[in-house]
């Protein structure tokens, strides 16, 4: 199944109390907000993709001491 972007369903909607310039609005907004939304996951993937290469390194109780 697949999931429906904000577009997608913008359109899908009942817009004709809208004029065309608010039409236009709502559908840049709703791109801005999936392009931010999807900038964000794919931060937060490589920071988890960062810290687990890193992992060993940091965990303590692999480490000897003298």
């Amino acid at each position: 199944m697949k999931v429906k972007t904000l577009v997608e369903l913008l359109e899908s909607v009942d817009t004709t109390y809208l004029t065309e310039s608010e039409k236009a609005e709502a559908i840049a907004r709703a791109q801005a907000a999936e392009y931010t939304a999807e900038l964000i996951a794919s931060g937060l993937a490589w920071v988890k993709k960062a810290l687990v290469g890193k992992r060993t390194v940091m965990n303590t109780a692999n480490h000897s001491h003298a």
